[in-house]
């Protein structure tokens, strides 16, 4: 029962412990990216942020490949089942790597790669290709993807969580922008009309698979720009990112206590199987206000409310002596309880096996009568007369 219940507590805080750990990853991969950014010269930064301005002037001439104005070829990014992507090394990753995405709403912080495909998503969020990259002006709609519903990761789950006026955020090529949520969209994966450019708007469309494990139909979150408020927003973008490392710190810390919790649990079962085979003495001391008393009378009785016999059928009694001392010797192992034969006088003594190579068993009272003096195996419990 013990391993079937711990058996039980792991399968139900896999998903948890997983997206903790995930997540901490996708901080670690994010601030990578941002390290390596500020080791780069201004010059360096600017090529690269040129480099997608031209690719998105492109894309958009190329708008002629569809139906749709503003969009080039464009295929569903969530047909294709989520692929082994451990032979993938991750300078795969890393040269895939353009910005990152933060939904405070939802505690979203991911990494955003460019292109998208079943290895890149099962790791973060990605653009859409055939739409514009992420990185602002006129004439664009960027379309960011990804999966709901992973068994360890959330990464888009939660989106449709979202309200209308919630803000995220993206960064990519040194450039931080702020888009507003505006507006929500259910589509089957065929329907790409909301995903064209809008003229002379900035836009962001986060699209994820939608109803939850089913994966019909797609759910599109379009953002507007709006001004990136630096002191605010940079708050909110560290608030985000260090969710995900104090959760996994929680986790950490409740994972070692629960363990800590199980193995006394444990032990205290094995102690308690183990030690009917050993006999032990049921040993503790009587006193008033004056002293130690002597000839008081006690009886035993098992946990269960069983009581204890002698050979002779009779209960097994033990009488305090000159020490006020009250021994039951060589019991086996178990929970007993000592009760005198005058009830209002003492209360009751209960007695269990803390350690198996102990030779007398551990002692409490009910009602807090109980004193202890000596150490370790030289203890001697003192029951105060009421």
């Amino acid at each position: 029962m013990t391993f079937l219940f711990i058996a039980g507590a792991g399968v139900f805080s896999y998903p948890f412990v997983a997206d903790a750990i995930n997540n901490f990853h996708d901080q670690l991969v994010i601030d990578n990216y941002q390290n390596e950014l500020k080791a780069d010269s201004k010059a360096q930064q600017k090529k690269r942020l040129t480099t997608l301005q031209a690719e998105n002037k492109k894309r958009l001439a190329e708008s002629k490949l569809t139906d749709i104005p503003g969009i080039g070829l464009v295929n569903d990014p969530f047909k294709d089942a989520v692929k082994d992507v451990d032979t993938l090394g991750q300078s795969y990753f890393k040269q895939h790597t353009i910005g990152a995405i933060f939904i405070p709403a939802i505690h979203v912080s991911l990494p955003v790669f460019d292109e998208t495909n079943a290895a890149l998503l099962d790791k973060g969020a990605t653009v859409l290709q055939g739409t514009s990259f992420p990185i602002g002006g006129r004439d664009s709609h960027a379309v960011i993807t990804g999966h709901s519903g992973l068994p360890d990761k959330k990464l888009f789950t939660d989106l449709d969580k979202l309200k209308k006026g919630d803000l995220f955020y993206i960064e990519v090529s040194g450039q931080k922008l702020a888009y507003q949520v505006d507006h929500f969209k259910t589509v089957l994966p065929t329907e790409l009309d909301s995903l064209k450019i809008v003229e002379s708007s900035d836009l962001v469309t986060l699209i994820t698979c939608t109803p939850y494990m089913i994966n019909t139909h797609r759910l599109l979150v379009t953002g507007v720009r709006v001004p990136f408020v630096d002191k605010q927003m940079e708050k909110q973008i560290n608030q985000v990112k260090g969710y995900h490392i104090h959760r996994l710190i929680l986790f950490t810390i409740l994972f070692v206590l629960v363990l800590g919790v199980l193995c006394i649990w444990i032990k205290k079962l094995l102690v308690n199987y183990l030690c009917i085979k050993h006999n032990y003495d049921f040993v503790f001391y009587v006193r008033d206000a004056a002293g130690p008393l002597i000839g008081e009378q006690f009886y035993l009785m098992q946990k269960s409310g069983q009581q204890v016999l002698s050979h002779d059928g009779n209960r097994l009694l033990a009488v305090s002596d000159a020490t006020g001392q009250v021994t039951f010797k060589a019991l086996s192992g178990g929970k007993y309880v000592a009760c005198v034969m005058d009830e209002k006088h003492f209360p009751k003594v209960q007695g269990h096996i803390k350690q198996l190579k102990a030779s007398r068993f551990t002692l409490k009272t009910s009602q807090g009568r109980l004193s202890v003096t000596g150490k370790q195996m030289h203890k001697k419990y003192w029951i105060d007369k009421r």
